[in-house]
């Protein structure tokens, strides 16, 4: 049970050009096989035929040359047609037996050998049959032919013509390995053309997954349409799906922009309704607290609504082009500070998120750094496959240990936020989180809050 789930699950991860290519290799093999199987019992069965008619020549040519007397004797020509018959040892050899088994006649290849001949019933014409002669196997034909002299006598004898089986065994042989060579050879041969054919037939398919692939890298917004007809209906309702999901997602953050304006003008009305006459200093009332506390509920649960989070479908980030629109603009807005702002990281860096999303974080640690600093601000990114990592640090005072729980705390309510948080580090956390990523306090070098954040790559 176990070799067959450990089988199924190889199979299953084979991909859809091998799965072909090992089918096509198993029946091909098959068939050659059975075709080489075929081939040799036939060439087998055609040679033994041929041998056994050539047998029946030889004796048909004995016959022709033999003089039968009157007395029942046969005289046989000093050469024969066949040189072989004369030559010792030739592998070819022929007897003429009488009706007595005794041998009458033999021809001169038989010199020094002695054959156990297998006897015919006289009924028989011709009887085929394998003999031995020490190691030697010899096929023989044994022939019977009756002779009626003038005065109706008649005489029987049995013509044995062998033939050494090495030369046929050999010729078999060397057929056999000819044929598994050349089957071979062109098995390989429709193998290679096969892999041919697999990759040119199966080549749309690896372009709709490199344009899949360019869509999840944001280089691409929706597959081209220049497929074969079979995947037309796929790649249809792919980049349908698609297009729904930006119009969905560009349709989410317009709601979410109108529903922002929609709350915040009434809001900021009430506000300045509620607002003490001017001049006159007064404790804030309870019903100013709760107000300013649902404004910061409202703008943090809108960014934290408005994260895109992680996704396939987003374009890469340039991370030198984010942070150094973000610290221009700081450098801007703190200049009365004169912050030394330093980086390390590599240029060619990017990441593959929403470019708001980034805007909105780095945008938010890189503030409360430059808000908080003496005149220190710095960046060191390091960058591996899977993951890139943020150190953001400043010289300024640090956060206590009794607020940092409270500020990395991720999903923390805003009414139960300190005075002076903020929604930044909030916002920020959110964003973090949203991209299965991590944030945390690390070990400063500047004497300030030095924050840690960790994002995939992808």
């Amino acid at each position: 049970m176990v070799t067959g789930s450990i089988y199924r699950g190889t199979v299953k991860a084979l991909s859809l050009s091998k799965r072909l290519l090992f089918s096509v290799s198993i029946v091909l093999t098959i068939f050659l096989g059975f075709t080489a199987f075929s081939l040799n019992n036939a060439f087998r069965a055609s040679y033994d035929v041929t041998q056994h008619k050539q047998l029946k020549n030889h004796i048909y040519m004995l016959l022709t040359a033999a003089e039968f007397t009157e007395s029942g004797t046969i005289i046989m020509p000093n050469s024969l047609a066949e040189p072989a018959f004369s030559t010792p040892n030739s592998g070819l050899y022929a007897q003429i037996i009488n009706q007595s088994s005794d041998t009458i006649w033999q021809s001169g290849s038989l010199l020094g050998r002695t054959f156990n001949l297998p006897s015919i019933e006289r009924h028989q014409q011709e009887h085929i049959s394998i003999i031995e002669s020490g190691s030697d196997k010899l096929l023989n034909l044994a022939y019977s032919v009756i002779w009626e002299n003038m005065a109706k006598q008649e005489y029987d004898f049995t013509i044995h013509v062998s033939q050494d089986l090495k030369a046929s065994q050999q010729a078999k042989d060397e057929f056999r390995l000819n044929l598994w060579y050349w089957l071979g050879g062109t098995g390989l041969g429709l193998l290679l053309i096969q892999i041919l054919i697999l990759r040119w037939s199966l080549r749309p398919l690896s372009d709709v997954a490199e344009d899949l692939q360019a869509i999840e890298d944001g280089a691409e917004n929706r597959l081209s349409q220049n497929y074969p007809t079979e995947l037309n209906r796929l790649t249809r309702n792919i980049n349908t799906l698609l297009d729904q999901e930006q119009t969905r997602r560009q349709r989410y953050k317009n709601a979410l922009a109108d529903l922002a304006h929609s709350i915040k003008t009434p809001l900021a009305v009430l506000q300045n309704e509620l607002k003490p006459n001017r001049g006159v200093v007064t404790r804030k009332r309870e019903s100013d607290i709760q107000l300013e506390q649902i404004i910061k509920s409202i703008d943090y649960q809108l960014h934290r609504a408005g994260t895109e989070g992680r996704s396939t479908l987003q374009a890469p980030v340039s991370i030198s082009s984010l942070i150094n629109k973000i610290t221009s603009s700081l450098d801007k807005v703190y200049q009365d500070k004169k912050v030394q702002y330093h980086s390390e990281f590599d240029s060619a860096l990017t990441l593959s998120a929403d470019e708001g999303d980034m805007y909105e974080l780095f945008g938010n640690i890189l503030e409360n750094a430059y808000k908080y600093c003496t005149s220190r601000v710095s960046i060191n990114i390091i960058a591996d496959e899977e993951q890139i990592t943020f150190y953001i640090d400043n010289d300024g005072a640090g956060i206590p240990k009794t607020a940092q729980i409270d500020i990395l705390k991720r999903g923390k309510r805003m009414d139960t936020q300190t005075e002076g948080q903020g929604l930044g580090l909030a916002i920020a956390s959110d964003i973090v989180d949203a991209y299965q990523g991590r944030i945390s306090l690390g070990n400063t070098q500047l004497g300030g809050a030095c924050f840690v954040i960790t994002l995939p790559k992808r």
